[in-house]
């Protein structure tokens, strides 16, 4: 196992429960986060939400929350502190989430007067499922079976949840070496997809980041390339030796890196 890229921050997997899948006009009716907090204590929400309008019966087919369940409930905007205060600055773990949960729970926010949260950083497993190849379908049911988890009580906010930070501890532990990321470079390397896969070997983004270059060097064997710019894809040795300015800026306080990276290049050189 990789050394946790989260530890000490506070993690938690969110998933919701709708009337529907129209991002811009059904309601909340359950949510659940499910994680620990940047001390390591437990953190285990789970509520229901009044829609304040009716559950359409298909909906209550799926996740069995009916009119009756929610009546007495508090409606979203009794709940907004509270999410707030968990997920803003989080690392917010979640499957479709990106095109699904954020933007309803957008809406909501809106809906209400205030501002969304605000995460640190947004891991989607839906979007990460592609981005290690994972084969098959990449519902969470079908990808928590190929990874030997059991999803009891699936479509229940706080199971869901739960089954999705543990899918996202199976794959660090089977895929070790794409974890190799700070949480915000793993962000990009999830959003950047198969973009720059050849068949002549990895592409950057699957090579692993120097701690404190943001992604900008990377680790390709016993060499070092560069990231970015016009010396792009380049071994940083070739371009200290053809262009010994460049480097002088790279380490330079004007330069993008920071004092760990520094130090790596010079290590080099």
């Amino acid at each position: 196992m990789v050394d946790d890229p989260f530890a000490g921050q506070r993690v938690v997997a969110f998933d919701l429960e709708t009337t529907g899948l129209d991002v811009r006009k059904d309601r909340i009716v359950q949510y659940a986060l499910i994680g620990s907090d940047s001390d390591g204590s437990t953190i285990t929400v789970e509520a229901l939400v009044n829609p304040q309008r009716q559950i359409p019966s298909e909906s209550s087919a799926v996740h069995g929350i009916t009119d009756s369940d929610v009546r007495s409930a508090s409606t979203f905007a009794e709940h907004v502190d509270q999410l707030s205060e968990l997920l803003d600055g989080a690392i917010v773990i979640g499957h479709n989430i990106e095109r699904y949960d954020w933007r309803l729970l957008t809406a909501e926010y809106t809906r209400v007067g205030r501002l969304p949260p605000e995460p640190a950083t947004m891991i989607d497993t839906l979007r990460l499922a592609k981005r290690l190849k994972i084969p098959g379908r990449h519902d969470l049911g079908t990808l928590c079976r190929a990874a030997d988890i059991t999803l009891n009580n699936a479509h229940n906010a706080a199971a869901d949840a739960g089954a999705t930070l543990m899918l996202l501890w199976r794959w660090m532990a089977r895929h070790p070496r794409e974890f190799r990321r700070s949480p915000e470079e793993l962000q990009a390397w999830i959003a950047a997809g198969n973009t720059n896969q050849n068949a002549l070997g990895p592409s950057l983004d699957d090579l692993e980041s120097v701690p404190g270059s943001g992604g900008r060097l990377r680790i390709d064997g016993d060499s070092v390339v560069l990231a970015f710019g016009k010396h792009k894809a380049r071994d940083i040795l070739v371009v200290a030796n053809e262009e010994p300015g460049y480097i002088r800026w790279l380490c330079s306080p004007s330069g993008p890196l920071n004092q760990d990276a520094i130090d790596a290049v010079k290590d080099l050189l």
